[in-house]
Protein backbone atom coordinates (compact mmCIF):
# COMPACT_ATOMS: atom_id res chain seq x y z
CA UNK A 1 0.00 0.00 0.00
CA UNK A 2 1.31 3.34 -0.60
CA UNK A 3 1.55 6.21 1.39
CA UNK A 4 -2.16 7.57 1.03
CA UNK A 5 -2.34 11.18 2.96
CA UNK A 6 -3.18 14.41 2.57
CA UNK A 7 -1.60 17.60 4.02
CA UNK A 8 -3.38 20.36 6.16
CA UNK A 9 -2.80 23.85 6.07
CA UNK A 10 -3.60 26.12 8.87
CA UNK A 11 -3.50 29.60 9.02
CA UNK A 12 0.56 29.72 9.09
CA UNK A 13 0.68 27.48 6.91
CA UNK A 14 1.78 23.68 6.63
CA UNK A 15 3.58 24.38 9.68
CA UNK A 16 2.93 26.31 12.59
CA UNK A 17 4.86 27.54 15.53
CA UNK A 18 3.70 28.73 19.05
CA UNK A 19 6.04 29.69 21.63
CA UNK A 20 4.30 28.21 25.40
CA UNK A 21 3.50 31.04 27.57
CA UNK A 22 1.28 32.29 30.52
CA UNK A 23 -1.78 30.69 28.74
CA UNK A 24 -3.01 28.54 26.81
CA UNK A 25 -2.63 28.90 22.56
CA UNK A 26 -4.24 26.86 19.82
CA UNK A 27 -2.90 25.48 16.86
CA UNK A 28 -5.33 25.62 13.91
CA UNK A 29 -5.89 23.69 10.79
CA UNK A 30 -8.45 24.58 7.93
CA UNK A 31 -8.65 21.47 5.91
CA UNK A 32 -9.66 22.23 2.04
CA UNK A 33 -9.33 21.11 -1.32
CA UNK A 34 -9.84 17.32 -0.42
CA UNK A 35 -10.26 15.36 -3.34
CA UNK A 36 -13.83 13.10 -2.70
CA UNK A 37 -12.35 10.39 -5.28
CA UNK A 38 -9.49 9.33 -7.58
CA UNK A 39 -9.08 9.49 -10.80
CA UNK A 40 -10.03 5.36 -11.33
CA UNK A 41 -13.23 6.55 -9.43
CA UNK A 42 -12.51 4.98 -6.38
CA UNK A 43 -13.83 6.65 -3.22
CA UNK A 44 -11.57 8.43 -0.28
CA UNK A 45 -12.42 7.85 3.00
CA UNK A 46 -10.28 10.02 6.07
CA UNK A 47 -8.61 7.53 8.53
CA UNK A 48 -7.51 9.62 10.71
CA UNK A 49 -5.93 13.31 11.54
CA UNK A 50 -2.21 12.93 12.95
CA UNK A 51 -0.59 15.76 14.51
CA UNK A 52 3.42 16.27 15.14
CA UNK A 53 4.42 17.98 17.36
CA UNK A 54 7.95 19.30 17.93
CA UNK A 55 9.33 21.54 20.47
CA UNK A 56 12.11 21.66 23.33
CA UNK A 57 11.51 20.85 27.86
CA UNK A 58 13.85 22.57 30.03
CA UNK A 59 14.94 20.88 33.21
CA UNK A 60 14.40 23.37 36.23
CA UNK A 61 15.01 21.08 39.22
CA UNK A 62 17.84 18.73 38.88
CA UNK A 63 16.11 16.48 40.52
CA UNK A 64 12.63 14.94 40.20
CA UNK A 65 10.67 11.63 39.49
CA UNK A 66 12.65 10.25 36.23
CA UNK A 67 12.88 12.22 32.52
CA UNK A 68 9.69 12.03 31.38
CA UNK A 69 7.56 9.26 29.65
CA UNK A 70 5.35 9.79 26.44
CA UNK A 71 2.46 8.99 29.02
CA UNK A 72 3.64 12.44 31.13
CA UNK A 73 4.38 14.93 28.69
CA UNK A 74 1.06 14.64 26.78
CA UNK A 75 0.29 17.32 29.26
CA UNK A 76 2.36 19.77 27.29
CA UNK A 77 -0.37 19.63 24.77
CA UNK A 78 -4.19 20.71 25.71
CA UNK A 79 -8.10 20.13 24.27
CA UNK A 80 -8.78 18.39 20.47
CA UNK A 81 -11.41 19.51 18.33
CA UNK A 82 -12.10 18.37 15.04
CA UNK A 83 -14.90 19.85 13.22
CA UNK A 84 -17.15 19.59 10.02
CA UNK A 85 -19.35 22.07 8.23
CA UNK A 86 -21.76 19.11 6.88
CA UNK A 87 -21.45 16.53 10.08
CA UNK A 88 -20.90 19.04 12.70
CA UNK A 89 -18.46 18.43 16.32
CA UNK A 90 -17.04 15.09 15.22
CA UNK A 91 -14.30 15.60 17.87
CA UNK A 92 -16.60 17.82 20.81
CA UNK A 93 -13.45 19.87 22.60
CA UNK A 94 -15.37 19.90 25.29
CA UNK A 95 -14.41 16.63 26.36
CA UNK A 96 -11.39 15.52 24.87
CA UNK A 97 -7.49 16.55 25.72
CA UNK A 98 -4.32 15.20 24.12
CA UNK A 99 -4.00 13.35 27.16
CA UNK A 100 -7.39 11.75 27.17
CA UNK A 101 -7.00 10.73 23.51
CA UNK A 102 -3.25 8.65 24.08
CA UNK A 103 -3.45 7.41 27.20
CA UNK A 104 -6.79 6.04 27.24
CA UNK A 105 -8.43 5.50 23.82
CA UNK A 106 -6.04 5.07 21.17
CA UNK A 107 -5.27 1.50 22.58
CA UNK A 108 -8.72 0.69 22.22
CA UNK A 109 -9.05 2.42 18.15
CA UNK A 110 -5.74 1.00 17.24
CA UNK A 111 -7.03 -2.87 18.37
CA UNK A 112 -5.18 -2.79 21.71
CA UNK A 113 -1.57 -1.78 20.52
CA UNK A 114 0.32 1.01 20.83
CA UNK A 115 -0.15 3.47 18.11
CA UNK A 116 3.67 5.68 17.70
CA UNK A 117 6.93 4.56 19.31
CA UNK A 118 7.60 5.37 23.16
CA UNK A 119 10.65 7.94 22.68
CA UNK A 120 12.78 8.76 25.16
CA UNK A 121 13.69 11.98 26.82
CA UNK A 122 16.68 12.49 28.67
CA UNK A 123 18.87 11.80 31.91
CA UNK A 124 17.59 14.14 34.38
CA UNK A 125 20.13 17.45 34.98
CA UNK A 126 19.88 20.60 36.06
CA UNK A 127 19.02 23.38 32.67
CA UNK A 128 19.55 20.60 30.03
CA UNK A 129 17.09 21.53 27.23
CA UNK A 130 15.83 17.98 25.56
CA UNK A 131 14.27 18.22 22.12
CA UNK A 132 11.11 16.25 22.32
CA UNK A 133 8.26 14.97 19.78
CA UNK A 134 4.76 14.16 19.82
CA UNK A 135 2.47 12.19 17.67
CA UNK A 136 -0.89 12.81 18.55
CA UNK A 137 -4.18 10.67 16.27
CA UNK A 138 -7.40 11.44 16.47
CA UNK A 139 -8.70 8.53 14.85
CA UNK A 140 -12.14 7.85 12.45
CA UNK A 141 -10.52 4.20 12.50
CA UNK A 142 -11.81 1.62 15.00
CA UNK A 143 -9.16 -0.86 14.85
CA UNK A 144 -11.32 -3.12 17.07
CA UNK A 145 -14.45 -3.63 14.52
CA UNK A 146 -15.06 -6.55 12.68
CA UNK A 147 -14.01 -3.49 9.97
CA UNK A 148 -11.98 -1.06 11.27
CA UNK A 149 -12.75 1.28 8.27
CA UNK A 150 -16.82 1.16 9.13
CA UNK A 151 -16.40 4.35 10.91
CA UNK A 152 -14.41 6.24 8.50
CA UNK A 153 -15.99 9.03 6.83
CA UNK A 154 -16.14 10.69 3.12
CA UNK A 155 -13.01 13.01 3.02
CA UNK A 156 -14.84 15.86 1.41
CA UNK A 157 -17.06 15.64 4.43
CA UNK A 158 -13.64 17.67 6.42
CA UNK A 159 -13.52 20.62 3.37
CA UNK A 160 -13.45 23.78 5.40
CA UNK A 161 -14.16 22.85 8.39
CA UNK A 162 -11.60 23.13 11.48
CA UNK A 163 -9.23 20.87 13.32
CA UNK A 164 -7.26 22.24 16.64
CA UNK A 165 -4.96 21.15 19.24
CA UNK A 166 -4.50 23.68 22.22
CA UNK A 167 -1.24 24.55 23.83
CA UNK A 168 -1.14 24.16 27.48
CA UNK A 169 0.75 27.11 29.11
CA UNK A 170 4.45 26.94 30.27
CA UNK A 171 3.84 25.67 33.77
CA UNK A 172 2.11 22.43 32.17
CA UNK A 173 5.11 20.24 33.21
CA UNK A 174 5.96 22.25 36.36
CA UNK A 175 5.74 19.72 38.87
CA UNK A 176 7.78 17.22 37.42
CA UNK A 177 10.52 19.51 37.51
CA UNK A 178 10.61 20.51 33.51
CA UNK A 179 9.16 23.93 31.64
CA UNK A 180 8.45 23.54 28.18
CA UNK A 181 10.78 26.44 26.41
CA UNK A 182 11.41 27.77 22.63
CA UNK A 183 9.70 27.00 19.29
CA UNK A 184 7.12 24.33 19.20
CA UNK A 185 5.89 23.33 15.72
CA UNK A 186 2.67 21.62 14.77
CA UNK A 187 2.24 19.80 11.39
CA UNK A 188 -1.08 18.17 10.33
CA UNK A 189 -1.86 15.26 8.08
CA UNK A 190 -5.31 13.36 7.02
CA UNK A 191 -4.42 9.58 6.64
CA UNK A 192 -7.01 8.17 4.15
CA UNK A 193 -8.08 4.91 2.38
CA UNK A 194 -10.07 4.30 -1.21
CA UNK A 195 -12.59 2.18 -1.96
CA UNK A 196 -14.53 1.46 -5.06
CA UNK A 197 -17.75 1.21 -3.60
CA UNK A 198 -19.94 4.43 -2.24
CA UNK A 199 -20.43 4.01 1.39
CA UNK A 200 -22.00 5.98 4.48
CA UNK A 201 -20.01 5.37 7.19
CA UNK A 202 -21.21 4.65 11.12
CA UNK A 203 -20.45 8.28 13.11
CA UNK A 204 -19.00 6.99 15.94
CA UNK A 205 -19.24 9.75 19.25
CA UNK A 206 -16.48 9.74 22.39
CA UNK A 207 -18.29 11.02 24.64
CA UNK A 208 -16.99 12.05 28.72
CA UNK A 209 -19.92 11.73 31.57
CA UNK A 210 -18.65 14.21 34.21
CA UNK A 211 -20.49 12.50 37.50
CA UNK A 212 -19.96 14.56 40.95
CA UNK A 213 -20.43 12.11 43.70
CA UNK A 214 -18.86 10.15 46.91
CA UNK A 215 -20.41 6.99 45.71
CA UNK A 216 -21.07 4.03 45.91
CA UNK A 217 -23.70 4.58 43.15
CA UNK A 218 -22.79 5.77 39.76
CA UNK A 219 -25.37 7.03 37.54
CA UNK A 220 -24.13 7.90 33.84
CA UNK A 221 -26.99 10.77 32.52
CA UNK A 222 -28.14 10.27 29.05
CA UNK A 223 -26.14 7.41 27.20
CA UNK A 224 -26.65 7.66 23.64
CA UNK A 225 -28.12 11.12 22.88
CA UNK A 226 -26.18 13.56 20.40
CA UNK A 227 -22.89 15.31 21.15
CA UNK A 228 -22.85 18.00 18.46
CA UNK A 229 -22.97 15.73 15.54
CA UNK A 230 -25.93 16.76 13.08
CA UNK A 231 -28.55 14.40 11.61
CA UNK A 232 -27.66 11.05 14.40
CA UNK A 233 -30.52 9.38 16.22
CA UNK A 234 -30.75 8.88 19.56
CA UNK A 235 -29.10 6.12 21.17
CA UNK A 236 -26.24 4.25 20.19
CA UNK A 237 -24.18 0.84 20.73
CA UNK A 238 -21.60 1.14 23.58
CA UNK A 239 -18.54 0.23 22.62
CA UNK A 240 -16.33 1.01 25.77
CA UNK A 241 -17.04 2.45 29.06
CA UNK A 242 -14.43 3.05 31.10
CA UNK A 243 -14.13 4.64 34.65
CA UNK A 244 -11.45 6.81 34.23
CA UNK A 245 -9.00 7.30 37.64
CA UNK A 246 -7.12 10.10 39.00
CA UNK A 247 -3.77 7.82 38.66
CA UNK A 248 -0.78 7.66 40.71
CA UNK A 249 2.71 9.89 40.38
CA UNK A 250 6.25 10.68 41.69
CA UNK A 251 5.54 14.34 41.09
CA UNK A 252 3.20 16.37 43.92
CA UNK A 253 -0.15 17.59 42.42
CA UNK A 254 -0.03 16.04 38.97
CA UNK A 255 -1.00 13.33 37.92
CA UNK A 256 0.58 10.86 34.84
CA UNK A 257 -2.53 9.84 32.76
CA UNK A 258 -3.22 14.05 32.81
CA UNK A 259 -7.08 12.77 32.35
CA UNK A 260 -8.24 15.62 34.81
CA UNK A 261 -5.97 18.44 33.42
CA UNK A 262 -7.91 19.46 31.28
CA UNK A 263 -11.51 19.50 33.34
CA UNK A 264 -10.79 21.16 36.92
CA UNK A 265 -9.10 17.93 38.52
CA UNK A 266 -10.60 15.14 40.87
CA UNK A 267 -11.00 11.27 40.22
CA UNK A 268 -10.52 8.41 42.44
CA UNK A 269 -7.49 6.61 43.33
CA UNK A 270 -8.62 3.21 43.72
CA UNK A 271 -6.35 1.49 45.67
CA UNK A 272 -6.62 3.93 48.12
CA UNK A 273 -10.13 3.81 47.91
CA UNK A 274 -9.98 -0.06 48.45
CA UNK A 275 -12.48 -1.03 45.42
CA UNK A 276 -13.37 -4.49 46.35
CA UNK A 277 -16.89 -5.30 44.78
CA UNK A 278 -18.67 -4.34 41.59
CA UNK A 279 -22.11 -4.50 40.99
CA UNK A 280 -22.91 -3.64 37.37
CA UNK A 281 -26.47 -4.58 35.52
CA UNK A 282 -25.14 -3.87 32.04
CA UNK A 283 -27.02 -6.82 30.05
CA UNK A 284 -24.57 -9.47 30.44
CA UNK A 285 -22.45 -7.92 33.33
CA UNK A 286 -22.06 -9.15 36.87
CA UNK A 287 -21.56 -8.78 40.29
CA UNK A 288 -18.51 -9.38 41.52
CA UNK A 289 -16.43 -9.66 44.89
CA UNK A 290 -12.93 -10.60 43.20
CA UNK A 291 -12.29 -7.14 41.24
CA UNK A 292 -8.44 -8.44 40.24
CA UNK A 293 -10.52 -11.43 38.26
CA UNK A 294 -12.76 -8.41 36.04
CA UNK A 295 -9.31 -6.26 36.02
CA UNK A 296 -7.50 -10.01 34.80
CA UNK A 297 -10.36 -10.59 32.33
CA UNK A 298 -10.27 -7.17 30.41
CA UNK A 299 -6.27 -7.62 30.46
CA UNK A 300 -6.59 -11.44 28.70
CA UNK A 301 -9.19 -9.96 26.35
CA UNK A 302 -7.08 -7.11 24.96
CA UNK A 303 -3.79 -9.14 24.99
CA UNK A 304 -1.56 -5.85 26.25
CA UNK A 305 0.71 -8.19 28.51
CA UNK A 306 4.34 -7.73 27.95
CA UNK A 307 7.46 -9.31 29.61
CA UNK A 308 9.95 -7.07 30.43
CA UNK A 309 13.49 -7.99 31.63
CA UNK A 310 14.67 -7.16 35.36
CA UNK A 311 17.20 -4.85 33.74
CA UNK A 312 18.03 -3.41 37.53
CA UNK A 313 15.57 -4.79 40.06
CA UNK A 314 11.99 -6.12 40.43
CA UNK A 315 11.03 -2.68 41.33
CA UNK A 316 12.37 -0.63 38.45
CA UNK A 317 10.87 -2.90 35.63
CA UNK A 318 7.95 -5.26 35.38
CA UNK A 319 5.11 -5.94 33.52
CA UNK A 320 2.53 -4.02 35.13
CA UNK A 321 3.91 -0.72 33.61
CA UNK A 322 2.15 0.65 30.88
CA UNK A 323 -1.18 0.86 29.80
CA UNK A 324 -3.83 0.46 31.74
CA UNK A 325 -1.15 1.21 34.73
CA UNK A 326 1.03 4.68 34.76
CA UNK A 327 4.02 3.76 32.49
CA UNK A 328 6.51 5.05 35.40
CA UNK A 329 7.96 1.12 36.04
CA UNK A 330 8.76 2.45 39.84
CA UNK A 331 5.53 3.57 40.24
CA UNK A 332 3.71 1.03 39.34
CA UNK A 333 5.28 -1.71 41.02
CA UNK A 334 5.45 0.94 44.48
CA UNK A 335 2.03 0.78 44.56
CA UNK A 336 1.38 -3.10 43.38
CA UNK A 337 4.01 -3.78 46.21
CA UNK A 338 1.50 -1.41 48.46
CA UNK A 339 -0.97 -3.38 48.80
CA UNK A 340 -1.98 -6.50 51.09
CA UNK A 341 -2.46 -9.07 49.47
CA UNK A 342 -1.21 -7.89 45.98
CA UNK A 343 -3.78 -6.72 43.82
CA UNK A 344 -4.28 -5.15 40.74
CA UNK A 345 -6.94 -2.70 41.55
CA UNK A 346 -3.94 -0.31 43.07
CA UNK A 347 -3.17 3.64 42.61
CA UNK A 348 -1.50 2.99 39.64
CA UNK A 349 -4.56 1.91 37.53
CA UNK A 350 -5.04 4.90 35.23
CA UNK A 351 -8.85 3.00 34.48
CA UNK A 352 -11.39 0.62 35.05
CA UNK A 353 -12.88 -0.84 31.95
CA UNK A 354 -16.67 -1.69 32.57
CA UNK A 355 -17.52 -2.34 28.87
CA UNK A 356 -14.68 -3.08 26.37
CA UNK A 357 -14.92 -4.53 22.54
CA UNK A 358 -13.38 -7.52 21.83
CA UNK A 359 -10.66 -7.97 19.01
CA UNK A 360 -12.85 -7.18 15.66
CA UNK A 361 -16.34 -7.31 17.16
CA UNK A 362 -19.32 -7.10 15.36
CA UNK A 363 -21.42 -3.92 15.73
CA UNK A 364 -24.51 -5.57 16.10
CA UNK A 365 -23.40 -7.28 18.71
CA UNK A 366 -22.70 -4.33 21.07
CA UNK A 367 -25.05 -2.98 23.71
CA UNK A 368 -27.79 -0.54 22.94
CA UNK A 369 -27.90 1.77 24.84
CA UNK A 370 -30.37 5.07 24.96
CA UNK A 371 -30.87 6.80 28.51
CA UNK A 372 -29.45 5.94 31.78
CA UNK A 373 -26.71 3.24 32.66
CA UNK A 374 -25.71 3.24 36.48
CA UNK A 375 -23.81 0.62 38.56
CA UNK A 376 -22.39 0.73 41.99
CA UNK A 377 -19.10 -0.58 43.89
CA UNK A 378 -18.22 -1.26 47.55
CA UNK A 379 -15.20 0.43 49.14
CA UNK A 380 -12.63 -1.43 51.61
CA UNK A 381 -10.63 1.26 52.29
CA UNK A 382 -10.71 4.96 52.31
CA UNK A 383 -13.85 6.14 50.76
CA UNK A 384 -13.58 8.88 48.04
CA UNK A 385 -14.87 12.34 48.62
CA UNK A 386 -17.67 13.76 46.65
CA UNK A 387 -15.39 14.78 43.49
CA UNK A 388 -15.33 14.61 39.83
CA UNK A 389 -15.43 11.24 38.42
CA UNK A 390 -15.26 10.91 34.59
CA UNK A 391 -16.00 8.38 32.50
CA UNK A 392 -15.14 8.14 28.96
CA UNK A 393 -17.24 6.06 25.76
CA UNK A 394 -16.94 5.17 22.17
CA UNK A 395 -21.22 5.11 20.92
CA UNK A 396 -21.50 3.45 17.53
CA UNK A 397 -24.33 5.77 16.51
CA UNK A 398 -27.01 6.03 13.19
CA UNK A 399 -28.14 8.87 10.88
CA UNK A 400 -31.25 9.88 10.44
CA UNK A 401 -33.18 9.45 7.05
CA UNK A 402 -33.27 12.90 6.78
CA UNK A 403 -29.35 13.02 7.22
CA UNK A 404 -28.83 10.02 4.92
CA UNK A 405 -30.27 11.70 2.07
CA UNK A 406 -28.05 14.88 2.68
CA UNK A 407 -25.23 12.76 2.35
CA UNK A 408 -25.85 10.90 -0.70
CA UNK A 409 -26.95 14.52 -1.95
CA UNK A 410 -23.58 16.08 -1.16
CA UNK A 411 -21.71 12.71 -2.89
CA UNK A 412 -23.58 13.35 -6.09
CA UNK A 413 -25.47 9.89 -5.43
CA UNK A 414 -29.27 11.50 -5.44
CA UNK A 415 -31.52 9.25 -3.29
CA UNK A 416 -34.62 7.81 -5.53
CA UNK A 417 -37.15 9.07 -2.63
CA UNK A 418 -35.83 12.77 -3.67
CA UNK A 419 -35.84 11.93 -7.63
CA UNK A 420 -32.47 10.10 -8.03
CA UNK A 421 -31.15 7.18 -8.99
CA UNK A 422 -29.54 5.46 -5.80
CA UNK A 423 -30.49 3.86 -2.61
CA UNK A 424 -28.89 2.47 0.00
CA UNK A 425 -28.82 -1.26 2.17
CA UNK A 426 -26.96 -2.12 4.55
CA UNK A 427 -22.79 -2.93 3.99
CA UNK A 428 -23.23 -6.52 4.82
CA UNK A 429 -25.66 -8.92 3.62
CA UNK A 430 -26.52 -10.26 7.09
CA UNK A 431 -28.12 -7.49 8.59
CA UNK A 432 -31.79 -7.15 7.80
CA UNK A 433 -32.86 -4.28 6.29
CA UNK A 434 -37.00 -3.18 6.61
CA UNK A 435 -36.90 0.86 6.50
CA UNK A 436 -33.89 3.49 6.76
CA UNK A 437 -34.70 3.69 10.72
CA UNK A 438 -33.73 0.37 11.71
CA UNK A 439 -30.21 0.52 10.23
CA UNK A 440 -28.57 2.60 12.93
CA UNK A 441 -24.91 1.71 14.08
CA UNK A 442 -24.81 0.09 10.58
CA UNK A 443 -22.25 1.55 7.35
CA UNK A 444 -24.68 1.55 4.34
CA UNK A 445 -23.99 0.61 0.88
CA UNK A 446 -24.60 3.09 -2.27
CA UNK A 447 -26.33 1.25 -5.19
CA UNK A 448 -27.13 2.48 -8.35
CA UNK A 449 -31.03 0.93 -8.65
CA UNK A 450 -30.80 1.31 -12.53
CA UNK A 451 -27.61 -1.49 -12.03
CA UNK A 452 -29.03 -3.20 -8.85
CA UNK A 453 -25.65 -2.45 -7.70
Amino acid sequence: MSANFTQVSGPGGRSQTLVPGASTQTFLWNPSSLKGQLDGGDYIYAKRAKLRTTGFITNTLGTGPSSLNIEQIQQALGKVRVFSQFLGEMVNKSSTSVALLTNHDMYFVNGFRPYTRKRPTSAVTTAVVVPVEIITEIPFEREYLDRSTDSCPWLPFLEGGQIEVDLSPNTSLTPYGWTPTGNWIQTCTIDWYCDKQALIHCPVQSRLYQVTTQGPEFVIRAVGSPNGLDGVTAGSRLAVLSWLFKGSSQAESIYDSGFYAQFGGGGVLPGTAGINRLDVPFRSQVSIDDVNAWVESFLSDVGPTRYHPNIVTEASSNDLADWPYVMDAVEAALNYNATTPRSLINDALNFLPLIWPGHYDKISDMQKVNGDLSFSCSFGGTPPSNVLNLFRTDEICGFTPQKIYDIMERMGLRHVDQGGSFNVVPKYASAKKADMTTVWGFPLKIVDVRKGR
